[in-house]
């Protein structure tokens, strides 16, 4: 399954933003613009988190409450990140208001409607798979590619840097973790193709998302 991701992950960690950011400065204006439509996909990360935390039940299935720790314990994580993204936003210059009272583009709605229906109507595996694998997964990766340059940008040890680090310095600790939910919850091989279909779509949807963005910053929008 995962060899089979591979190109799709590689274009959804390396999209135009980041994959400038190896080459060139900061596209302060395309990030400004980022920032403020993927705020409502971090808002709402342990939203998502919490509906596949209601899928468990504690002592009824085989290592269930390991499931149940690692999301409780996730989800208090997840409570700081919003908090450090709207530093990193105020680091480029962007408000907390301006930034909560966003709305974001189509192509963003729909990731953000996919996440919170795959955590709604999905199985465990299925909405582990496509919102801590997937996005959590390509998230820290691109996090390491770009934080060099908010690093320049900003300077060392900035507040601003937080959110990125945090993400970068994960060492893929979660999407393992993820992946191991995945494999302890799957129960058929017809829950792996569809989890297959979850974390395939997720990739798609981000993807998508950052270039929608991109070209509204280019546009001048």
């Amino acid at each position: 399954m995962l060899e089979s991701l591979a190109d799709q992950w590689k274009a959804a960690v390396y999209t135009p933003p980041v994959a400038r950011t190896m080459t060139e400065p900061i596209d302060e204006a395309t990030w400004g613009v980022l920032l403020r439509e993927f705020f409502c996909v971090v808002e709402a990360f342990p939203k998502y988190m919490g509906l596949s935390l209601a899928k468990t039940t504690y002592g009824q299935s085989p290592r269930d409450f390991l499931v149940r720790d690692w999301l409780i314990g996730n989800i208090r994580v997840e409570a700081l990140h919003v908090r450090w993204y709207l530093d990193w936003a105020a680091g480029h210059g962007i408000s907390a208001a301006e930034i909560t009272g966003h709305r974001p583009s189509p192509e963003v709605a729909s990731l953000f409607e996919w996440l919170w229906s795959v955590s709604y109507r999905g199985s465990l595996a299925e909405a582990v798979g496509a919102v801590n694998y997937a996005i959590e997964g390509i998230t820290g990766e691109w996090s390491r590619v770009v934080l060099p340059g908010f690093t320049k940008l900003y300077g060392e040890g900035s507040k601003s840097l937080t959110w990125l680090a945090a993400h970068a310095n994960y060492d893929d600790a979660h999407p393992r973790e993820a992946l191991e939910i995945v494999k302890l919850a799957t129960t058929s091989a017809d829950e792996i193709r569809r989890v297959h279909s979850s974390i395939s779509r997720s990739l798609e949807l981000f993807e998508r998302a950052f270039k929608a963005a991109t070209l509204t910053a280019r546009n001048g929008s």
